[in-house]
């Protein structure tokens, strides 16, 4: 299990919160604002993984309970490590409006990424890449991919998009970031994919209130042609009488 050493910060949309900080036993570690959703990286470098787990903190920032949603649908043993560090999770104690110490009912999102073993006599690694505060994803959606991009073959990209979370726990602004070029209907499809989604909204002193979840939203079409597509017409005609 590795550990990266560097600073840990949270941001959150609510004045009568402070900046939230998320610390382990073996030391302080990023939270990562930016992780991605759905992209998977090269096998040489190993897959990514994103956990949630649904954590109350305790006025002294100490944790007082947590759950994992999808812990039947996860190995034993890799369920067993996330809930240890779960264990030893702490924050800031987090201030009310009238800056008493108050519960914080929050999403945790764990980040790992799984490191193929070198050499066939090996075991594969998992390496923790860093977690942070957000509402908690109930209902996730997919909008229909844009058509320009279905009808090219082997398209890759992206676009980071931030979900402001209303107390009812619904989007009720995205916010969409792209690259120069990338087409427009992107924009359009992380933005209705989001919309979509169903959240659990943060709680101080069980009080729902706003906060916002960055993912980033990966699209890639099918590199597939038809089999005869270098057969000129009239060979093609005559291959299919």
């Amino acid at each position: 299990m590795h550990s990266p050493r560097s600073r840990c910060y949270s941001k959150h949309g609510m004045s009568a919160l402070l900046c939230t900080h998320l610390f382990l036993a073996a030391g302080a570690v990023q939270a990562q604002d930016d992780a991605d959703a759905t992209a998977q990286i090269s096998a040489a470098n190993g897959q990514r993984y994103e956990i949630w787990a649904d954590v109350l903190f305790g006025p002294d920032g100490r944790n007082l309970a947590f759950h994992l949603p999808n812990e039947a649908e996860l190995p034993q043993a890799f369920a067993d490590l996330v809930k240890r560090q779960l264990q030893s999770a702490r924050i800031q104690a987090v201030k009310d409006s009238d800056g008493s110490p108050a519960t914080f009912r929050t999403g945790v999102r764990l980040n790992y990424q799984l490191l193929p073993a070198a050499q066939p006599d090996e075991v594969d690694q998992v390496k923790f890449l860093g977690l942070s505060m957000a509402p908690l994803p109930i209902k996730r959606y997919m909008a229909s991919y844009p058509r320009e991009l279905r009808r090219t073959p082997g398209w890759e990209g992206g676009v980071q998009a931030t979900c402001h979370v209303s107390p009812e726990g619904l989007c009720h602004k995205v916010d969409v970031h792209m690259l120069p070029g990338m087409p427009e209907s992107v924009r359009r499809f992380a933005k209705a994919s989001f919309e979509g989604w169903v959240l659990e909204a943060q709680r101080v002193n069980n009080r729902p209130v706003e906060g916002q979840v960055s993912v980033r939203f990966a699209l890639h079409t099918r590199d597939v042609y038809p089999t005869n597509f270098r057969i000129p017409a009239f060979e093609r005609a005559i291959h299919n009488r």
